[in-house]
């Protein structure tokens, strides 16, 4: 072997050699020209939108959504603003307390887009008069006076409509509900929703600084989703950013480096967001996170460029040169790292879920556009930037680490790779341990005020998950039909009867006071109607005396051929919720009318619990693809089926070991965690692709047996590893203080993912190749290392 040959690269300059000295002649030229594309592309900023709607994360033609909307189109939306109260003192049927509640019932009306309002002091109390039905507010527009309110109390307590739904058992804590319907024809009409509800809170806390006052429900945790992000721009970003910069600083040390690596991430991740502006892309909590991953993601090839850079500076005095030696050795590890890691991303289009389709595109896009400034921009900065050049000769620091680490594994490969297939098996193993469960409310961080009010409803209140049944009575009018009208007051007293229920919201309850009115309120006569006729009277009745906007509609369909119960659930588990649906739906396959039989619950929480299910079977389906992709395009690259085959153990092994130890750690999973496999599949293969290919390069190229190209690809590779491992497990996890829970469960656990995969490729991977690819490769083969026809076969398989 010559004298003069590098370590690094053939001897012969090729084409990348060629685009590397272009790239440096032309700097300013290439600069411009990155500057220019991301200044365009970076004017498609303001086009973003934020998505304020949970239904974002439903796609069009989810069944669950499709027959959650089925039941509004009936009824009414359930879209709301709960008002939470609770005085100080525990009584909201004192005079003044009433009277606050009656203020804010009518208040309530002027909300933008409201269309009912429900609560204590306007519901719809009937009593009898003689032989008249008197319907009325339950507090009336006149004085409260001590009488006035123990009625109100002693009526609300009792009442099944109101007890356990807006008002408490201890009577502390009382509840208005606006049900909110927005036209869908303008961005503005959630916000203002939101900003005239805030208003009233402000207005009301100042007037009543002796009462806790909350708005809870489904409008305003819309609103969060698109606040959340927000908040996370403004704190965890910023954070991220100079997380990276130290750590940047402490594994380059060279004001070049540094400058071009941050340089890289900027015009990165500008470009790649600047791009979904341009095409009217509207971020909900998951995919706002991309900048953030791009961000993390565009350090990797800038860093393994310029730390094979600064190893070529012990050798080689000229910066220039060095740099060129830098481009030549990474050009075709960082392109084959970028592949990999966009399919990894484009799996994501396997999610049920379109935030993750979505978060998964501008992601891969983001990726190639970081793999395009790192091989253009990276260098011209660096070319540019003065540098100092340090000592020449010599290995230091983490250099040696790696050297040291190398011999370790080469001699005692065999009882470290029995020790990590045995904590591998056992770490996959606690897997089992896991169980799915999705409290849609704990998306959020308990410090929002979202969740402050939800938490506040549930533990003074009532449940804030609800399901709902729509019952069919088998024709027009047939509501009012004695058998149906039984088999749904059983049904819901059957509902009433289980633990998880905290209340169960059926018109049949109204029949039975009803009946009890119109007999001169004898409380024995508080029980439904005997004949459909009577039923069908009563009914007629009541609605002729119900104000305008609190009919009927949102519990009985318009041609009486339906009705419509609610069950809200307390502070349970989704398993529990689940459950109890399975249960109830069994009680009225066996009990329930023929037409009722064939109903099911529907709801958010069965709608969010059921994705996360659709989320896991789709996504085993992208992760197998995504792997059997990036196997194959590195048997291709390689041109070793033996190096495909054994890249996709520690490809495959990370997640499996990080979903163990999480098992152990939190012991569920949800929406988040469902993606976490296929979302860091395009991650963990950059460190095996960059350590494969050095052990390839110095097996077939240098002619080195196996333990010797071990400690080749330790000694070339193994700090840029670190410091990549390092960074992208940093951002990840940095990620984890988001917000909105789903986001930062995603980003603690591919954070676990890739530090596990640190350890699969420095403890398991040479070891797997120490003992299945151990014998001497007897001369060199100038094919072994990713050629520009292997590159490029790549490239198309990929493609």
């Amino acid at each position: 072997m010559k004298s003069h040959r590098s370590d690094f690269a053939p001897e012969a300059p090729g084409k990348t050699e060629r685009y590397a000295r272009w790239v440096i002649r032309h700097r300013w030229l290439v600069l411009i020209a990155a500057l220019v594309t991301t200044v365009a592309a970076a004017s498609g900023v303001p086009g973003l939108g934020l998505a304020t709607d949970y239904r974002t994360f439903f796609s069009d033609d989810n069944p669950d959504l499709a027959a959650y909307e089925a039941v509004e189109d009936v009824y009414t939306k359930n879209d709301n603003v709960l008002f939470v109260i609770r005085p100080n003192d525990g009584d909201v049927f004192s005079p003044r307390l009433l009277g606050l509640v009656r203020d804010l019932t009518e208040d309530a009306w002027q909300i933008p887009n409201s269309t009912r309002v429900d609560g204590v002091a306007n519901f719809q109390h009937t009593w009898a008069d003689g032989d008249d039905l008197i319907v009325e507010d339950l507090v009336g527009r006149g004085e409260i006076t001590p009488a006035v309110s123990e009625r109100a109390r002693r009526v609300a307590t009792t009442e099944p409509l109101l007890a356990g739904r807006l008002v408490a058992p201890d009577a502390g804590t009382t509840g208005v509900n606006v049900r909110i319907s927005l036209p869908g024809e303008s961005v503005d009409e959630l916000p203002a929703t939101v900003e005239h509800v805030r208003s009233l809170l402000d207005r009301y806390r100042a007037d009543y600084p002796d009462v806790e006052i909350h708005a809870a429900g489904i409008a305003m945790m819309n609103w969060a989703f698109a606040e959340s992000p927000t908040r996370d721009f403004g704190f965890v970003m910023p954070l991220m950013f100079a997380s990276f910069v130290l750590a940047i600083v402490v594994f380059l040390r060279r004001f070049s480096g540094i400058f071009a690596t941050l340089a890289v991430i900027g015009l990165s991740t500008a470009t790649a967001v600047g791009v979904a502006g341009h095409l009217g892309v509207f971020l909900d909590p998951v995919s706002a996170s991309a900048p953030t991953i791009i961000l993390t993601l565009a350090v990797a090839d800038s860093i393994h460029i310029l730390v094979t850079w600064l190893q070529s500076l012990r050798e080689e005095p000229d910066r220039r040169e060095a740099l060129v030696e830098a481009i030549k050795v990474n050009a075709r590890p960082v392109f084959l790292t970028s592949i990999t890691t966009a399919i990894g991303f484009l799996m994501l289009n396997f999610s049920d879920s379109p935030p993750f389709r979505l978060l998964g595109n501008i992601t891969a896009f983001g990726v190639i556009v970081a793999w395009i400034y790192s091989m253009t921009a990276l260098p011209a900065l660096v070319a540019i930037v003065p540098t100092r050049v340090g000592a020449r000769g010599g290995r230091r620091g983490l250099d040696r680490v790696m050297d040291r680490l190398s011999d370790v594994v080469v001699s005692h490969y065999r009882l470290i790779l029995a020790t990590m297939v045995i904590a591998a098996v056992a770490l996959s193993a606690s897997i089992s341990r896991l169980v799915i469960n999705d409290q849609y409310v704990d998306y959020f961080a308990e410090s929002l005020p979202i969740r402050v009010a939800s938490d506040f409803t549930v533990e003074n209140l009532s449940g804030v998950y609800t399901t709902t049944y729509s019952l069919e009575a088998g024709g027009s009018q047939e509501v009012s039909d004695p058998e149906f009208l039984l088999a749904v007051d059983a049904f819901a007293d059957y509902l009433d009867s289980r633990p998880a229920v905290v209340h169960v919201n059926s018109f049949s309850r109204t029949m039975k006071r009803l009946n009890m009115n119109l007999h001169a309120d004898e409380p024995t006569e508080y029980r439904l109607p005997e004949s459909q006729e009577l039923a069908a009277q009563y009914l007629l009745l009541y609605e002729l005396s119900l104000p305008y906007g609190l009919d009927v509609n949102d519990q009985i369909d318009v041609d009486k051929s339906s009705l419509r119960l609610d069950v809200t659930y307390g502070d349970v588990d989704m398993a529990v919720i689940e459950r109890e649906t399975r249960l109830a739906e069994a009680w009225l396959a066996e009990r329930g009318t023929p037409s009722m039989k064939a109903s099911v619950a529907t709801g958010v929480p069965m709608m969010f619990g059921e994705i996360t299910r659709r989320n896991i079977a789709s996504m085993v389906l992208g992760t197998g693809l995504g792997f059997l992709l990036i196997a194959g395009i590195l048997v291709v690259a390689l041109r070793s089926p033996k190096m495909g085959l054994i890249s996709l153990i520690p490809n495959v092994l990370p997640a499996a070991i990080a979903f163990g130890v999480w098992a152990w750690l939190v012991g569920s999973v949800g929406f988040a965690v469902s993606v976490v496999t296929g979302l860091s599949i395009g991650i963990i293969v950059d460190d095996t692709v960059h350590f494969l290919s050095k052990y390839n390069y110095a097996r077939k190229e240098k002619g080195q047996d196996a333990a010797d190209a071990v400690r080749y690809a330790f000694r070339t590779v193994g700090t840029a590893i670190v410091g990549t491992t390092f960074i992208v497990a940093i951002g990840f996890a940095m990620l984890g203080l988001s917000t909105f829970r789903v986001t930062s469960y995603m980003g603690l656990l591919t954070s676990l993912t890739v530090g596990a995969a640190l350890f699969v490729d420095f403890l398991l991977l040479p070891t797997l190749l120490l003992a299945f690819d151990g014998e001497r490769v007897r001369s060199p083969d100038t094919s072994g290392d990713l050629t520009d026809a292997a590159v490029a076969a790549a490239g198309a398989t990929a493609l």
